[in-house]
């Protein structure tokens, strides 16, 4: 260790001469030189970092590496099916689905009772032994697949798949029967989107085109097998779709659909945007946006069917910028009654076999105006409050008055708090008073336009507490409601139901989860006297790739 550390002190000490030999190469060069001769030395003069890496080159003694941390490098190869599943994605969700019906044992509203068919007519009811099936066992599975990016950066799929089964029969005219068993087989399996993605078109990133089964929002939400092209420009936006209508329960005459939405940006944060749809009859709706300031936001919108107005609304929002509160105020006009009762399908003449019952005809969509206002505060980080109104008036109240639409009064208050670290209570009281005319005086015996409830109230409560950093999630909760009804050959107050619901989950990984959920309640005697309770379990297992 010695003689290193003389030649340093060695080194060390030449270090001035030669600073000073190369400071001055004058003084360096040999007197006899002629005038106009350069050296080497002059032309590269010396660097003073050069000096100080010559100087300590040798001071501290390589060492040779350790041949075991040398690992050979190879060229990678990523096979086809290796880069496919970096970009392919998937989602399940599987459930089992138990119901279990209790019965009291008297008919039901209709006079039917737990009986068997006889030669001769029963003159106390009719006997129907399937209405009371007890229970029902059922699978209902969801699945979401496709890729993002494979082979190609612009190019994206999309599947998804809803199938439904009975795993034990269910009777025609069990309290468990639902559309699933409507159509002979007891199972479905439907695909509800498949498509394929193509982004950037033309070179505009912000343009793509959607090839396949896909829904379209729009003036109406449009369920095509066909094509929609979508443009995001800096002062427009365009979709444009068309294509072949599907559907799962019934075979419609009219197939062709189509129609389009284009938004311009207008200054001033502004936006004004026109929707349209064509089948059967063309819907048209133009929606008007407008920030004012970074508080509150202002949408209206004013919509047509065919060539007849049918509604007009307009919402002012208060969004301030801390999030701690938030105000809705709403206006609704229904202008006309050429609306549709449930959507613009039904206009569609339907040719399939198996639906030969004719439609339930609820009668027009009466006018009538609806105000809203809604609100919620953070009054501390662990509470806050929200409540809502909702008032709608008939236009006409004599005449537009049915059992389908009545004016109204609907209130809704709510508090949800944290008392302890991961624990959120939710409650919340709700109240509809419905406005009826008197069913007294009634002569026409299928007069219903004042049948209908009067008065509802819902008291419900919820607990939700995870534990584990989220691993583990209880939920519970219980509702109690009252109703008021009345049709002409009774009034009825303050009947009551009960239930009550319960709940875990387990977050086995980050892609597993399994969850079981339990409810009960009483039914509703005065509209199933022949039910007492029912209760449902659903278990289920959800994975993501």
């Amino acid at each position: 260790m010695q003689r290193p550390i003389r030649q340093f002190g060695r080194k060390l000490v030449t270090v001035p001469l030669v600073c000073l030999w190369t400071s001055f190469p004058a003084l360096a060069a040999p007197q006899d030189r002629a005038d106009g001769e350069e050296t080497q030395q002059e032309a590269a003069p010396a660097d003073i970092g050069s000096a100080w890496d010559e100087l300590l080159a040798d001071v501290v003694p390589k060492a040779e590496p350790d041949p075991a941390l040398i690992v050979e490098q190879r060229p990678g190869s990523q096979s086809a099916a290796g880069d496919f599943l970096n970009h392919f994605f998937f989602q399940a969700n599987t459930e089992y689905i138990r119901q279990d019906v209790g019965f009291t044992g008297r008919p039901t509203v209709t006079g039917v009772f737990d009986g068997q068919r006889g030669e001769i007519a029963d003159l106390t009811g009719i006997p129907l032994h399937e209405a009371f099936q007890p229970s029902s066992d059922h699978l209902y599975s969801f699945m979401n697949l496709g890729t993002r990016g494979w082979l190609s950066p612009h190019v994206n799929t999309n599947f998804s798949f809803r199938y439904r089964q009975d795993l034990t029969h269910v009777e025609v005219g069990s309290p468990t029967q639902s559309v699933l068993n409507t159509f002979g087989a007891n199972r479905r399996l439907e695909m509800l989107s498949g498509f394929v993605e193509i982004r950037g078109l033309a070179s505009r990133r912000a343009s793509s085109l959607q090839i396949g089964r896909q829904f379209v929002h729009g003036a109406e939400i449009a369920a095509i097998d066909g094509g929609s092209y979508t443009t995001h420009q800096r002062r427009f936006s365009l979709t444009m779709f068309g294509g072949r209508r599907f559907t799962y329960y019934s075979d419609p005459q009219q197939r062709a659909i189509g129609g389009g939405n284009i938004a311009f940006r207008l200054p001033g944060e502004a936006m004004v945007e026109y929707q349209a749809l064509f089948y059967v009859r063309g819907s048209h709706r133009v929606i008007f946006r407008k920030r004012f300031n970074p508080n509150w936001v202002l949408k209206t919108y004013f919509k047509m069917i065919g060539g007849s107005p049918v509604d007009y609304s307009a919402q002012v929002m208060y969004l301030p910028p801390d999030g701690k509160s938030t105000v809705r105020l709403s206006f609704f006009q229904k202008l006309s009654d050429k609306d549709f009762f449930y959507d613009y399908t039904v206009i569609a003449r339907d040719r399939a076999r198996f639906n030969r019952l004719t439609r339930l005809n609820l009668g027009p969509l009466s006018p009538f105006t609806q105000f809203m206002v809604a609100g919620r505060r953070e009054i501390t980080p662990r509470l806050r409050l929200g409540s809502s109104v909702w008032i709608r008036r008939l236009n006409d109240s004599e005449e537009d008055q049915s059992a389908f639409l009545a004016s109204f009064e609907d209130y809704r208050f709510n508090a949800q708090t944290f008392p302890l670290r991961k624990l959120e209570v939710f409650l919340e009281f709700h109240q509809r008073n419905t406005e009826r005319l008197s069913p007294l005086g009634a002569t026409e015996f299928d007069n219903v336009r004042t049948a209908g409830e009067t008065r509802i109230q819902d008291f419900s409560g919820e607990l939700r507490k995870s534990f584990g950093e989220g691993r583990v999630v209880l939920e519970g909760g219980a509702f109690y409601r009252r109703i008021n009804l009345q049709n002409r050959f009774f009034f009825i107050e303050n009947e009551r139901v009960v239930g009550i619901l319960g709940g875990i989950t387990l977050k086995i990984d980050p892609r597993t989860s399994i969850y079981l959920d339990y409810s009960l309640d009483d039914d509703y005697f005065i509209f199933r006297p022949s039910i007492q309770r029912a209760q449902v379990l659903r278990l289920g297992l959800s994975w993501r790739y």
